[in-house]
């Protein structure tokens, strides 16, 4: 095979992963729904993050599964970046929990507006809440 079989080969092959991953996301908010969670908001990121702001809680979903957290076990949120010579990149979203047997959630975005933008909509659903 030459070198362009191999690059077509790799890229359909990235696109079919991606497809699958999609797929199997849009089944885990599916069954999130199903469960009653009334999505209000979707800040998207990876993993990608739903609200429902009348139950006052936060879903993060994977193509695993999905996580859902009380607003009240959030402890606080951070914006986090890695710092480069040029450019920032690698722009994030911590969530820090409370009592989590997994740990800080971390979602992250393509560019630093997303981010920041995301980021102030998530304090204003929580800081918002009754």
């Amino acid at each position: 095979m030459s070198s362009i079989h191999w690059f077509l080969f790799a890229f359909v092959l990235i696109i079919a992963f991606g497809f699958w991953n999609w797929q199997k996301s849009d089944q885990q908010i599916k069954q999130l729904h199903a469960s009653g969670f009334q999505t209000d908001l979707d800040l998207k990121g990876t993993p990608r993050v739903l609200l429902d702001r009348s139950a006052q809680q936060i879903a993060v979903i994977e193509p695993s599964g999905y996580r859902i957290y009380p607003f009240s076990a959030i402890n606080d949120l951070e914006l986090q970046f890695d710092a480069n010579v040029h450019q920032d990149d690698n722009f994030r979203l911590r969530l820090h929990l409370i009592n989590s047997s997994r740990g800080d959630e971390i979602i992250h975005y393509e560019s630093e507006w997303l981010a920041k933008e995301k980021l102030k909509a998530l304090q204003h659903a929580i800081s918002s809440a009754p």
